[in-house]
Formats: structure tokens, C-alpha cells, sequence
């Protein structure tokens, strides 16, 4: 049985109580925290209501996009030229290849071989990427605008969603004006 007065220093550190499991600035920020991750929640559920749409591959897009602006806010990736921007440059790509994929020499193909579907949606996510560096526009997240498009665009009944790209513009706007508004009552949680 140890001592009282002996600290077990695996558990309480000069960082905080479990240290490796618990964030060292939580007993100090914990109103932040809370904050930043119930505006991320009420955002995405405004975002999701308003655009009455569920696409799962384009929304993970715009959950991880608040994730990003919530939880680093002050990160690069979180300014609204890299969210807006790089969502804008992979709405076009991915919709540009859905496109071509929905093209009548091609269609048949993809609808038989799902394989073709899965390089177009990597190379989606490869030359959105390469646009986003070269442009200065990269968020991490808009990956997913492209990946979704492509994918979705070979679903029965669906094709090019042209709602689905409005609903990807206007959350990625919504999500940047929240941050542009809030950011000086927020910090970076990581």
C-alpha cells in the first residue's frame, strides 16, 4: 500500500491529472472545449436541416471541415480561403469526372466494373490535391468533396447532383463565416 503523501507520477504530472489519456490544458480550457465542440454540433445541424440532404460521402467532407475550423481555429487550414477554396476546387474536379464517367462510351463500363468507378474517384482525390497545393487552397477535408461526387454520381437515379454541390459551397461558406465571426473567442484545442 503506498504513503498518502507519495504522488503516484504515472497518474498526476506537472501537465494534469493522466497526463498520456487527458488533454494537459483541459482543467484550464475546459469552457473552450465545451464551447468550440457544441458550436461545431449546432453548426453541422443547422448546415444538415438547411440542406436536407444526407449524402454520407459529402457530408463527412463538411463534418471534417468543422472539425478542423472548431478545433484549430487558428490553424492555416482553417481560414477561409484554404476551406472555401479548396472545397470550390474539389466540387469542380470531382463533378468534372463524374461527368466524364456518365459520358455514354464509358457509363456501361463503370456500371459493370466497379473498379473504374474506384481509380476515377483516387484520381479525383489525387488532382484535387494537386490543384489545392498549386493553388494555395488546401484543406485536408475537401479530399472528401470529390471523393463523394465521383461515387455518387453511379448511384441509381442520382447522376451529377447539382444539390449536392450547392449544399457543399454554402456549408463551406456558413462554417467560415462562423469561424471568421467567433474566432477571437476561440482557441486551438490541439
Amino acid at each position: 500500500m503506498p504513503h498518502p503523501d507519495i504522488h503516484l507520477p504515472h497518474l498526476i504530472s506537472p501537465h494534469g491529472f493522466l497526463p498520456h489519456i487527458l488533454d494537459q490544458y483541459i482543467h484550464s480550457r475546459w469552457n473552450h472545449y465545451f464551447l468550440q465542440c457544441c458550436l461545431a454540433s449546432v453548426s453541422l445541424i443547422l448546415i444538415l436541416l438547411i440542406g436536407d440532404t444526407l449524402k454520407t460521402a459529402i457530408v463527412v467532407g463538411i463534418a471534417s471541415s468543422a472539425f478542423t475550423i472548431f478545433v484549430v481555429p487558428n490553424s492555416v487550414a482553417a481560414t477561409p480561403r484554404k476551406v472555401i477554396g479548396g472545397h470550390l476546387l474539389a466540387a469542380f474536379i470531382g463533378t468534372l469526372i463524374a461527368l466524364i464517367l456518365q459520358s455514354p462510351p464509358l457509363i456501361q463500363m463503370v456500371l459493370e466494373n466497379r473498379y473504374f468507378l474506384d481509380v476515377a474517384a483516387a484520381l479525383s482525390v489525387g488532382i484535387g490535391i494537386f490543384l489545392m497545393v498549386v493553388t494555395n487552397t488546401e484543406h485536408p477535408p475537401a479530399a472528401g468533396t470529390s471523393l463523394g461526387l465521383v461515387i455518387q454520381c453511379c448511384e441509381p437515379n442520382i447522376g451529377v447532383d447539382w444539390s449536392s454541390i450547392i449544399f457543399i459551397m454554402v456549408s463551406a461558406g456558413l462554417l467560415s463565416g462562423v469561424r471568421i465571426v467567433l474566432r477571437d473567442k476561440m482557441v486551438n484545442l490541439l
